[in-house]
Order: C-alpha cells, then structure tokens, then sequence
C-alpha cells in the first residue's frame, strides 16, 4: 500500500470516528440551567435567580408564593403552553401572555407577570 493510500484511509478512519462522536455527544446545556420537561421562571433577567421550576400540568402557582413579584426570563421545556396572568390592583386576574412550549426569553420585561399566577394546560 502506498504511503498516500495509507494516509487516505487513516483520514477517513478519523472522519467516521470523529462523526461518530459527535453524533453521541450529549446535547447542549440546557437554556437557563432548565432541565428538560421543566417550566423554569426567573427573578432576574437572562436566566439569573431561578424561583421556580415545575414538570406539572393543569396547574396554577401564586407567582408572589415563590419570590416573584414579576417573571424576568423564563424557560418552557415543556409539551404544554404556559400562561402567565397579572394581578390587577382590583384583585383580578388578566392575561399577561402565553408562553408556547419549548420557548424562552432572556429578559421577558418589566412587569410580566406583576403578582400574578402562572398556569400550565
């Protein structure tokens, strides 16, 4: 075999080996440390001060019961949306958004969520 025939086929060895690797690698980090099947909600922006992270649904949880007084980033990696409702000075409650599965926002605004509940379907 000659010395360029040798070193084609090693090449090629590492390409196969190489892609093989890469096919099993474990994925990414999670977005936000959230694990997967998880709803993830933060005090801070980008990800920081995680309060809350739940896998239930048809669920609903007293943001302000969790050191949320608004949701600043959040993660779903979850198969169902997530509704995140304001509390009105009034007492009641008002849509403030939706959070469709397997989405995220690093910096959700202000008041997203002010006082509110977060539900999950």
């Amino acid at each position: 075999m000659t010395w360029y025939r040798k070193m084609a086929l090693s090449a090629g060895a590492l390409v196969m080996a190489t892609g093989g690797l890469a096919a099993t690698a474990s994925p990414a980090a999670a977005v936000g440390g959230c694990p997967a099947g998880k709803l993830c909600l933060y005090a801070g922006t980008n990800y920081t001060n995680m309060k809350l992270s739940t896998g239930s649904i048809d669920s609903c949880w007293d943001l302000p019961n969790y050191g949320l007084t608004s949701v600043k980033s959040y993660v779903n990696n979850m198969s169902v949306k997530a509704t995140i409702w304001d509390r009105a000075s009034n007492g009641e409650y008002y849509l403030d958004g939706t959070i469709s599965p397997k989405r995220f926002s690093s910096n959700a605004g202000a008041n997203f969520g002010y006082y509110g509940i977060a539900c999950t379907e």
